[in-house]
């Protein structure tokens, strides 16, 4: 008989994220089509398709492009997020986003401008009850 040796799904999407774990530091510019969660240091920008995750212990001195991030460390630059941006208890933002969700929890910090983009279909429902 053969022992099969079974991986959770837990195993299966955390394998599929790319990572910068504590205690390491990267200098450049990263792009990815998936997921990435950031524990250390980065001195450059993250461009990302997917989920951006900066951890408790995560630095980002850089601008971020991505479709959604949640921030429980630290980031100095500007953010374009497609979708939502959730600023976590602990976490400190400096600089401009421009965002369509914004989530701050109690205890976070953000200094700096948000843009929210302009939505017609909300202008127009807006309109259409006036009338």
């Amino acid at each position: 008989m053969t022992d099969k040796k079974q991986t959770s799904n837990s195993d299966q999407i955390g394998s599929s994220i790319s990572r910068i774990c504590e205690n390491t530091k990267i200098t450049g510019t990263i792009e990815t089509t998936g997921d990435i969660r950031i524990d250390g240091t980065l001195e450059g920008s993250v461009t990302s398709t997917g989920r951006v995750v900066v951890g408790l212990k995560g630095k980002i001195n850089g601008d971020l492009h991505c479709s959604c991030i949640d921030v429980s460390g630290k980031i100095k630059g500007n953010i374009i997020a497609k979708d939502v941006l959730i600023l976590k208890e602990k976490s400190v933002l400096v600089g401009e986003i421009t965002v369509q969700k914004l989530i701050i929890e109690s205890g976070a910090t953000f200094n700096g401008l948000c843009k929210m983009p302009y939505n017609e279909v909300n202008n127009e429902n807006s309109a259409s009850r006036k009338n």
